[in-house]
């Protein structure tokens, strides 16, 4: 099986940057050239994207330079990018699409034998279905995100493969400090105000590291940061893997503060505190409800007051990190991801 995978014509693939559909892509790739089923894996990507070297069946296709800010056409980019990597499709079995617009469709249209999968990294912001016969051969990754999917293009979203992440990256750590977490790009759907003021209101401590140079306000950015008093609350924003992974491990919890109407599709930060042994605190939403045992793993909550029942009550001090860590290694490595795609890979091949 050869696999052709397109990335975002945004970010480079690099797991030491911030990037959800970049991470996703990196560590499906990476995983897919380790399995016997698959003869070669390339990746259509932004320049400068690290691999590993040791990885004989990985190819990488460069195709432009990563965007530094948001204020851009990025219809215009993924054209650019699809312009340098649209001669190799041809050469392989499945093409595996993760950028935010159709564009894919187009060649499928005009190679109607080519087996095209699209995976959706947001809600569904497409108008219309793509214009060929037959299954789309849509991806989600939590089951609210395929129900999003279905109900706003009118096709049946089947197939649910949930993210996976590299877990050797997120080492466990069983004893945890006592300042709580916010994990999220620092943006008005992130809710990163209101955990500021959450922690205030349950008179708990907290850090806020997020993404805060590829946002669509800085203004939001700085009202944040004016909210953190540096004692209490203190702001990070983008920090470094190393110190990122640190502050994961040490946490007391993360808390996840998606606010309505945005969906959380799936939420890869929950993924990466849990595997460090880290339970979650979010609101019901998306992927989260996919990923959190209520109780088990974290706890999942309707509104901000019962959050701030459950920090005031020192609730997360009966979870078990054990089980934050096993949650992922059983459902959410990128191993088992890369297993999922491989069974849908080949239900599509057979037709």
């Amino acid at each position: 099986m050869n696999i052709f995978i397109i990335s975002s014509a945004e970010k480079t693939v690099d797991f030491r940057k911030y990037g959800g559909t970049e991470h996703v892509v990196g560590d499906l790739a990476t995983s897919l050239s380790k399995s016997n089923e698959v003869e070669e894996v390339a990746v259509a990507c932004c320049k400068g994207s690290v691999f590993p070297e040791n990885l004989s069946n990985l190819k990488v296709i460069e195709t432009v330079e990563e965007s530094q800010d948001m204020y851009h056409d990025w219809l215009l980019k993924e054209k650019n990018a699809y312009q340098v990597y649209e001669k190799y499709l041809g050469d392989y079995d499945i093409i595996v699409d993760n950028t935010k617009y159709d564009l894919i469709y187009d060649y499928k249209m005009v190679h109607p034998d080519a087996n095209v999968c699209h995976v959706f990294h947001t809600p569904c912001e497409w108008e219309k279905a793509p214009r060929i016969t037959g299954d789309p051969c849509f991806i989600t990754a939590s089951r609210a995100q395929a129900m999003n999917v279905s109900n706003s293009l009118d096709i049946p979203c089947k197939c649910v493969i949930p993210h996976g992440i590299n877990t050797d990256l997120y080492p466990f750590k069983s004893e945890k400090g006592g300042r709580y977490m916010s994990a999220n790009r620092i943006c008005s759907e992130k809710g990163i105000l209101e955990f500021v003021q959450l922690m205030k209101d349950s008179n708990a401590c907290g850090d806020v590291c997020g993404e805060d140079r590829f946002v669509v306000s800085q203004k939001y950015v700085e009202e944040v940061k004016s909210r953190c008093n540096g004692a209490q609350v203190r702001y990070h924003g983008t920090v470094p893997y190393k110190e990122k992974i640190e502050f994961l491990q040490n946490a007391k919890a993360v808390i996840s503060l998606p606010m309505y109407p945005f969906m959380e599709i799936f939420g890869l930060h929950a993924t990466e505190a849990m595997c460090c042994g880290t339970p979650v605190i979010a609101l019901r939403s998306g992927g989260l409800t996919d990923q959190i045992v209520d109780g088990v793993t974290g706890f999942l909550c309707d509104a901000l007051d019962e959050m701030q029942e459950i920090i005031v009550a020192d609730k997360v001090s009966e979870i078990d990190p054990y089980e934050c860590r096993r949650r992922v290694e059983e459902h959410f490595s990128r191993e088992v991801m890369a297993k999922r795609y491989i069974e849908y890979f080949k239900k599509v091949l057979k037709g």
